[in-house]
C-alpha cells in the first residue's frame, strides 16, 4: 500500500479497503462510510459528487481537517490535498477508486529538504571548483618553474655546444617547441594574469590564444571598468567563461564571438554571445545527453553556487547568447584594487 493515508472506495460511500496511515488518521476501518470518515475535512462535496457521478477518473481537492479534541497540536486546522483516481472494475462490477491524502506540511518539507540539498550541491561543486584550480595553480608552478627551467638550462648547454661548432639546430628547435608547449599549458592550467591583473586582462588573454585554436574570432569588449570581486568570484566565472567561449567556438565556428563585461553599482554582467546556427535550450536541458548539454549544466550550477544568476538563450538559426550576473564583492585587504590603480594610472 502507499505510505500515505489510502482507501478504495466502492461508489461514493463503502470503504472496501485502507492503509494503517487512513485508519490512523480518521479512525475509520473497511467497510465504513467515506463521507463519515471524512468529516473532520471541509469542503470534501466535489470529492463525494465526482465518484458518485462516475467522472472525472481523476481529480484533486483541497480541503481543512479540524480534528476532534485530542491534543493541542493535533487540534490546529491541518491543509490536505485529496487525490482520487477511478480504478479498473471489481470483480462483482462495482466501480471502484482510490483516494489519497496528503498534508500540505509534508509537501512542504519535502520541497524545502530538496531546496537545501539543491543548494549543498551547488556549494560542493563550487568547493570541488576551487579545489581544482588550486592543482591547478600548483600543477602550472611545477611546470614554470621545474620544466620550463630545466629546459632553458638544456637549451643554452645546446648552444654552447653550437657555438663549439657542433650541429645542432634541429635539437634546439625542438627544445624551442617543447618551451613553448609547456608554458602554453601552464597558462591553461592556472593563468597567473587572472590572479595578477584581474577579469579583464585574463579575458584579453583567453581570447587571443582561443584565436589561435579556433577558426571562430574572439572579441572582448568593457565598460573601462575591472569588476571588484574575490578571488572565488573571479575563478568561478572565468572557468565558466572559458567553457562558454569553448562551446561557441566548436558549435559557431567561424562567426564573431563576443565576451563582454558590463560594471552596475552593486552587479556585474558578462555576456559571452555569437551568430552560429543556435541550438534548441529545451532540448540540451531536456532528455539530451551530450557534452554541451553537461558542460552547460555545470556552468549554471556552479554560477548559482557563488550566488550569482545564470541566463542562456538560443535558438536555431539565430545564435546564442549565455549572460552571467554576480554580485560585486571586493577582495579583503584591497590588493585588487590597488592593481586596478596602477593599470589606471
Amino acid at each position: 500500500m502507499l505510505d500515505l493515508p489510502s482507501a478504495v472506495v466502492s461508489g461514493a460511500d463503502e470503504i472496501v479497503v485502507c492503509n494503517e496511515p487512513w485508519s490512523k488518521l480518521t479512525g475509520a476501518q473497511p467497510a465504513s462510510e467515506l463521507a463519515s470518515s471524512l468529516r473532520g475535512f471541509s469542503s470534501i462535496e466535489p470529492l463525494i459528487g465526482s465518484l458518485r457521478a462516475g467522472s472525472p477518473t481523476v481529480g484533486a481537492i483541497t480541503a481543512v481537517r479540524t480534528p476532534d479534541v485530542a491534543t493541542v497540536a493535533e487540534s490546529l486546522p491541518v491543509e490536505y490535498t485529496i487525490r482520487w483516481r477511478r480504478l479498473y472494475m471489481s470483480p462483482d462490477d462495482r466501480a471502484l477508486a482510490l483516494v489519497v491524502l496528503q498534508d500540505h506540511s509534508e509537501v512542504e518539507h519535502l520541497a524545502s529538504v530538496i531546496s537545501s540539498q539543491r543548494v549543498r550541491i551547488n556549494q560542493l561543486m563550487v568547493r570541488q571548483t576551487l579545489i581544482e584550480e588550486t592543482e591547478r595553480r600548483r600543477l602550472g608552478r611545477a611546470l614554470h618553474d621545474v620544466v620550463s627551467q630545466n629546459l632553458a638550462r638544456i637549451r643554452m648547454d645546446v648552444k654552447r655546444l653550437v657555438a663549439a661548432g657542433v650541429d645542432a639546430d634541429r635539437v634546439l628547435a625542438t627544445i624551442d617547441r617543447v618551451l613553448d608547449d609547456t608554458r602554453t599549458l601552464a597558462f591553461e592550467l592556472s593563468p597567473p594574469v587572472l590572479e595578477d591583473l584581474g577579469v579583464i586582462p585574463a579575458l584579453r588573454w583567453l581570447a587571443e590564444h582561443l584565436n589561435k585554436q579556433y577558426r571562430s574570432k574572439m572579441i572582448v569588449e568593457d565598460d573601462g571598468r575591472e569588476p571588484e570581486l574575490s578571488s572565488e568570484t573571479r575563478t568561478i566565472v572565468f572557468r565558466a567563461i572559458r567553457e562558454l567561449a569553448i562551446n561557441a567556438a566548436k558549435h559557431a565556428e567561424g562567426s564573431d564571438v563576443v565576451i563582454s563585461c558590463a560594471c552596475g553599482d552593486r552587479s556585474v554582467r558578462f555576456v559571452v554571445s555569437d551568430s552560429g546556427p543556435g541550438f534548441d535550450v529545451a532540448a540540451a536541458f531536456g532528455d539530451g545527453v551530450g557534452v554541451q548539454r553537461f558542460g552547460l549544466l555545470s556552468v549554471e550550477q556552479q554560477v548559482r553556487g557563488i550566488g550569482g544568476v545564470f541566463e542562456l538563450v538560443s535558438s536555431v538559426g539565430e545564435g546564442t547568447r549565455a549572460t552571467i550576473t554576480v554580485a560585486l564583492e571586493p577582495e579583503e585587504g584591497g590588493s585588487h584594487d590597488e592593481s586596478d590603480d596602477r593599470r589606471s594610472g
